[in-house]
Formats: structure tokens, sequence, C-alpha cells
């Protein structure tokens, strides 16, 4: 079975983080098993949470218009969790989930961390241009 430290490492966001970077990560967040259909992020609402899917698959909307789906090794909630903004689309779950979940708590340990910090602020550039780009 595999430990979260695999997990973790199969994430892309987290792909080039050393072991040590890896470990202190993981001590910043838990696991949860969702059902599916669970909303687990509300746009427009505050998001609590940073996810990072292990198993499972959720629907990303965009003001009701599917926008993507993510499955194992995907993450979400990093925008409205970098910018303590309303969440900037709705995320549903379409099948039982397996995820780490990182709280605002846990989220503003890991912010000291300069290397991660620095994956997360990419990500969330990248996901907001590919995000304009659909709506043009």
């Amino acid at each position: 079975m595999a430990t979260r430290l695999d997990d973790l490492r199969k994430i892309s966001l987290f792909s080039r983080l050393s072991s040590a970077d890896l470990q202190f990560l993981a001590t910043k967040m838990d696991e949860i098993e969702v059902p599916a259909g669970t909303a687990l992020i509300t746009e427009g609402m505050g998001n609590h949470a940073l996810y990072l899917l292990a198993n499972g698959e959720v629907d990303v909307f965009v003001g009701g218009t599917h926008r993507r789906s993510l499955g194992p090794n995907d993450f979400f909630g990093e925008i409205s969790m970098m910018v303590l903004q309303p969440a900037t689309a709705t995320v549903v779950t379409r099948t039982p989930v397996h995820a780490y979940v990182m709280s605002h708590r846990q989220f503003l340990e890991v912010r000291v961390h300069e290397t991660v910090m620095l994956q997360l602020k990419s990500a969330m550039g990248d996901r907001r241009s590919a995000d304009r780009k659909m709506v043009s």
C-alpha cells in the first residue's frame, strides 16, 4: 500500500521537492474519504482547504459550466487558499475520493516554506491562465 510520501511524490506540484520537503509537507495535512456527489468547494464561497487527490475523480465547474475533470495526483483549492478570496470554482466528487487535505491553519505553517510556496504560486498562475483561455 502506498504511503503518504509516495502519494505526494506522484503529484506534479510536488515532484521536484526533496524528500525532506515532502516529509515536512506530509506532516501538515490530513487524509479524508469522501463519497461521490459531494461538493468540496463552492464557487463564490469561502474555501477552507487545499485538496490533493490520491484516488477518485472530481468535476470542476465555473459559472455552472464544466471546465475540467481531475483525478489521482491532481490538486485543487490552491487559488483561494493563496489569495484568501472566495472560491473561483465549484468542485464536486464524481466518484468516491481519497484525498489529502490541508486546512488554513496547516497552510499557514506551509507558507513559510519557500520551495513549496514557489511551486504553489506557479501552479496557481498556470490554472488561472488556462481558465482565461477557456473563457475567450
